[in-house]
């Protein structure tokens, strides 16, 4: 690359410089007559000794001097005819001798005139001028950022006016080595490939890189369309790590509709394709497939429907389209390929057949009443020479936080929730008792004695009274925060309660997002823990009835700390009932489920944030 770049250099400068026009010739006849009517008339006043008038008629009075300046001649030529040679007080030639030397002249100067058309004459040694040579190189290149002149000298302008005359464009040693450095620098952008040359606006192999990725990028986006990019949040800085492309599907099965409809040669794809923006090569072979009639293919069901769907139907096929897309089709980063253990080609096949497959079926929540018909059904995908045989193996139930159950076994499981339910239908008297006994104790409440006592279970008994709000814990002791915090820094929107430095209760009365430092979402509230006190936000009951409550516990410092506690309870005089209970860490969300609870005047409802393991750093929440 080092000897391609010197040569590349030497070429641009000394492309700068023209090569010299080679010199005429002319006719040397007559001139033996009319030299003593010069010697006579014109050399006694015009000769090398005299030179009247400054002007040396001898030193041009031959053929060749005329050839050298034929403009000494014109001028001769001129005062005779004006009458101005010779002057009037001196010795006059005689009409023929007039016309002699006359015809002499001119026919000298045709002959002169005739050598040398074509020729500009004498040509000085010349260069391209800084501006044409910057544009030269730039229409070589193709680079429109280049400017190799930016440290040549100006360019002077000749008598004209103009900076690109030959007298102007002076080359001196220093200029010399200036369009060498130039050419240096220009060849730098030089990438030397298997079938040539090419350039790069850059002169590092990222630029080379880069610019290739851009063309193979502008070549698909003529017929694509921006793809869903993914994000990554890095620090609170969102950056945007896809610039990925995608065929339209809705256009092309539009066009290709349209096709089905009418002609479907290879002129009406192309003007229907031109017509829809869509590559005219792909539409053809997506025409091709979807007319195809081969039953042993995936896309048999596809075909089948595609005979009889109309305009409105696209959306739902374009949906079933991209599902087959994304089944069958991997994307790698065109960056990736050809790197030590990684893709080989931007597309990679997927084949979906697979050996063994796992499948899960979340049943509904809630029964209406009506029986939940489940059928495994399998179809032959096609091609191959045996008939499929499908086995499905181990079908069960899985039910949270209990081992899974053979579908042979749910009828037995059936029968037994049944005769549990009925169970405890009948024990529900004996059981409110027992409750309503424990309502009236103070203290720490002993299910084991009131269940023996009122001779009803223990675990039933413990779910009633967890039901109830009637949870035995004892009482916990609720300290107000009793000091203003007036604002955060100058942010005076920020306000809140606090108990000396932590803990802390702040709410953002703007219509934005904050940080100090956590983030404070618009009219949001945040608290934060020590490592030894939870702190709470909650709401006090004045009536009696039902109430519904639902929502999320946020970490306010997504980037540091390992999360905090959190907790939905129910106090109720010296009881206090857990509902619900978790941890927000990151971009982990605590979700607070829908949930029924029924209160009377005086209940509490909080929301308790405490530190997770005692590690109460970035626990804003």
């Amino acid at each position: 690359m080092t000897r391609l770049h010197t040569f590349l250099a030497t070429t641009l400068a000394l492309g700068a410089l023209l090569a010299l026009a080679p010199k005429a010739s002319a006719s040397e006849s007559g001139f033996a007559a009319v030299k003593p009517i010069l010697d006579d008339y014109c050399l006694t006043c015009h000769s090398t000794a005299k030179q009247k008038g400054d002007f040396d008629l001898e030193i041009h009075a031959s053929p060749a001097g005329l050839k050298r300046h034929p403009k000494v001649w014109q001028q001769v030529v001129q005062q005779m005819l004006d009458g101005e040679m010779p002057p009037k007080e001196k010795k006059q030639p005689s009409a023929a001798q007039r016309e002699l030397l006359l015809t002499w002249v001119r026919t000298s100067l045709d002959t002169v005139a005739r050598e040398r058309a074509g020729d500009p004459g004498p040509v000085v040694l010349r260069r391209l001028s800084n501006a044409e040579y910057t544009y030269t190189v730039r229409d070589l290149t193709g680079i429109d950022s280049l400017d190799p002149t930016k440290e040549f000298p100006v360019d002077g302008a000749a008598g004209e006016g103009f900076t690109n005359t030959g007298m102007s464009l002076v080359m001196s040693p220093a200029l010399v080595t200036k369009f060498l450095d130039a050419g240096k620098d220009v060849a730098r952008h030089a990438i030397l490939t298997p079938d040539g040359l090419r350039w790069t606006a850059g002169t590092s192999r990222r630029d080379a890189t880069d610019d290739l990725l851009r063309e193979i990028r502008a070549f698909y986006a003529r017929h694509t369309v921006p793809a869903e990019g993914g994000t990554v949040n890095l620090q609170g800085i969102t950056l945007d790590r896809s610039h990925g492309a995608k065929l339209p599907l809705d256009r092309y099965l539009a066009a290709a509709l349209e096709v089905r409809d009418g002609a479907a040669d290879s002129a009406a794809i192309a003007a229907t394709a031109a017509k829809r923006g869509v590559s005219a090569k792909y539409l053809a072979l997506l025409t091709e497939y979807l007319s195809g009639q081969d039953p042993a293919n995936l896309g048999s069901g596809l075909r089948a429907r595609w005979r009889t769907i109309t305009a409105k139907d696209l959306p739902t096929l374009t949906a079933e389209v991209e599902r087959w897309q994304r089944a069958l089709w991997k994307f790698h980063p065109v960056g990736q390929v050809g790197w030590p253990k990684g893709p080989a080609h931007w597309m990679e096949a997927v084949v979906p057949l697979t050996a063994r497959q796992e499948v899960k079926l979340k049943l509904p929540d809630k029964n209406d009443g009506t029986d939940q018909l489940l059928s495994l059904v399998a179809e032959d995908a096609g091609g191959g020479e045996q008939p499929a045989l499908v086995l499905w193996q181990e079908p069960r139930v899985v039910f949270a936080g209990r081992p899974p159950v053979a579908l042979r076994e749910v009828g037995r499981l059936v029968d037994a929730m049944v005769t549990r339910r009925d169970r405890l239908v009948s024990a529900i008297a004996k059981t409110l008792a027992a409750a309503a006994d424990a309502k009236t104790t103070s203290g720490t409440i002993d299910s084991a004695a009131l269940a023996k006592k009122h001779g009803v279970d223990l675990a039933t008994l413990n779910t009633w009274l967890a039901y109830l709000g009637i949870t035995a814990g004892g009482t916990t002791d609720l300290t107000y925060l009793t000091e203003r915090v007036e604002s955060s820094g100058n942010q005076t929107f920020i306000r809140g309660w606090r108990q000396g430095e932590l803990p802390t209760l702040l709410t953002n009365s703007s219509d934005g997002e904050v940080r100090i430092p956590g983030r404070v979402k618009a009219h949001g509230v945040v608290v934060h823990p020590t490592p030894k006190l939870a702190v709470a936000v909650g709401w006090r009951s004045p009536f009696t009835g039902s109430v519904y409550i639902t929502g999320q516990v946020t970490d306010a410092h997504h980037d540091c700390g390992n999360g905090v506690t959190w907790a939905l309870e129910r106090r109720r005089g010296a009881h206090h009932q857990r509902i619900a209970n978790g941890i927000a860490h990151g971009n982990e969300v605590g979700t607070i489920a829908r949930t029924f609870l029924v209160v009377q005047p005086g209940d509490l409802l909080s929301l308790v944030i405490g530190p997770r393991g005692t590690d109460h750093t970035c626990d804003l929440t």
